[in-house]
């Protein structure tokens, strides 16, 4: 099997990115006008190609609306556990 297309931490900053889009926290011409301006091409095209590595990406995230990507963190994608005891769709 080959290896995953993606690093669980460029999943999860996409994750962030989208969900601030889709709830309308984040104004996307308006963030990519920013993003493009504030950091090289350079480094953002390395960034889209999963080239950078943490420190790199932390500089790009400090250039981003910080508090409407840490509000829409993503939700866990599996659900809670149910208590012991109970069924699924709620206490039998």
């Amino acid at each position: 099997m080959p290896p995953p297309a993606y690093s669980s931490r460029a999943l999860a900053m996409d994750s962030v990115l989208l969900r601030g889009l889709d709830t309308g926290r984040i104004d996307g011409p308006a963030f990519f006008t920013r993003l493009f301006a504030r950091v090289p091409c350079e480094r953002l095209l390395r960034f889209l190609d999963g080239a950078t590595g943490p420190a790199e990406e932390f500089s790009i995230g400090l250039r981003t609306p910080v508090p409407a990507m840490l509000a829409r963190r993503p939700k866990s994608p599996t659900p809670p556990a149910p208590p012991p005891g109970t069924a699924p769709g709620g206490p039998r």
